[in-house]
């Protein structure tokens, strides 16, 4: 049996259709963040220092609420660690 032969025979039985397609190895799949270390802008909630508490957004939607009706001032920024500091410091 000439090479080419037994090529075209292992070809037919060993390809099942199955296989991957494409680019497979050790960065497959990778979304192309180099830094793999975890920051704050990699999560939803931030810690007060005031009072220790993590807040989400929605809990941050709730004090804010409550500081706007105790007649705090408007904040422009919105959900970040100064206005989530400022508000519980002065719901206290």
């Amino acid at each position: 049996m000439t090479k080419l032969k037994r090529y075209k025979i292992f070809v037919k039985e060993s390809i099942s259709g199955t296989e991957l397609v494409g680019p497979v190895g050790p960065a497959y799949g990778e979304t192309g963040l180099q830094n793999k270390t975890v920051d704050a802008s990699d999560t939803t909630v931030i810690l007060s220092e005031i009072d220790g508490h993590l807040y989400t957004e929605d809990e941050y939607n709730d004090i804010y609420g409550e500081y706007l009706k105790k007649g705090g001032k408007p904040l422009p920024n919105g959900f970040n660690k100064e206005d989530i500091d400022l508000v519980v410091s002065s719901l206290k």
